[in-house]
């Protein structure tokens, strides 16, 4: 039997720290408690969103009316230059795993919070890579909950974007396949270093979603302009409404330095979309969902 909790903070669940209860709220970790668990928003007559490690995420301070699905299905394999994965591993945990086994590909994601099924999801990257270069396949449940297998093409991938990635969602990735190259683990462990070392001193330490805003890219993928750059350059970095700010680290986070609540952050966000349509006459998207 499922754990079903009611009316479950979901600033637990988020790398926020922002949000009012979720209605129903359940972990799932295997494909019979996800039909379980929509079967139980069905027979509610209730909405139902899927949560995967909460770390591209703001959830609003009125909470969710439904049902809030954490995917957590775990267990990997390796099968030659591929790793097939449980959509709940997280990323970083298979970023290890893949340079353990002297695979290369992967060494963008180290740092990145959050599972493969969500990186999936918002097609998450770092560094001029995203995780559609490394995507062979995913396993979705279906609507009609029958299990279905898209090809890399199918999944829509665009910049931080994937055909899942939308409110109404209802097609649950479940298994993700990793196409990787063959590589040498020392090598591999300096591009981590390297990484690392371009990250330090530019991620704040207060609880965020990552970055707000997507980067302005042209049609054919090629980088415009920064987010962050355009926020600093309207001079917002300090700015502050409630709990939430804009670091002076970086101009693409927004902060939670104590108690912020998601209309603190909405506040900010819709700060520095006006302030760069004004400067730039540019409009900033937001990378993070809003729920």
């Amino acid at each position: 039997m499922l754990d079903i909790k009611e009316n479950e903070p979901l600033a637990k669940h988020s790398t926020y720290k922002i949000g009012g209860s979720a209605k129903y709220f359940v972990v799932t970790k295997s494909k019979e408690d996800i039909l379980e668990a929509v079967g139980f928003a069905k027979q509610k007559k209730l909405p139902f969103f899927l949560l995967g490690g909460g770390s591209n995420i703001l959830f609003n301070d009125k909470g969710y009316d439904g049902v809030i699905i954490k995917i957590q299905l775990g267990g990997f394999k390796i099968d030659g230059q591929n790793i097939i994965s449980g959509a709940g591993v997280p990323l970083a945990q298979l970023v290890n795993v893949s340079i353990d086994n002297n695979l290369t590909g992967l060494e963008w994601g180290v740092g990145i919070p959050g599972t493969i099924g969500g990186a999936v999801n918002g097609n998450a990257g770092a560094y001029g890579s995203s995780v559609s270069d490394n995507v062979g396949s995913i396993v979705v449940l279906g609507e009609d909950v029958k299990e279905k297998r898209y090809s890399k093409e199918e999944c829509g991938f665009k910049y931080r974007r994937s055909k899942f990635k939308k409110i109404d969602n209802k097609e649950i990735i479940t298994e993700v396949t990793l196409k990787l190259k063959q590589g040498d683990k020392e090598k591999s462990r300096e591009k981590i270093k390297d990484i690392l070392m371009q990250r330090k001193g530019k991620i704040p330490p207060q609880p965020s979603a990552g970055c707000v805003f997507k980067n302005i890219k042209s049609d054919d993928g090629k980088l415009v302009a920064a987010a962050g750059a355009l926020v600093e350059q309207c001079g917002l970095k300090g700015q502050r409404a409630g709990g939430a700010k804009i670091p002076t680290l970086h101009g693409n986070y927004i902060v939670n330095t104590g108690g912020a609540s998601a209309s603190d952050v909405i506040k900010l966000i819709n700060l520095c979309k006006q302030k760069v349509k004004e400067k730039f006459n540019i409009d900033l998207e937001e990378e993070i969902v809003v729920v």
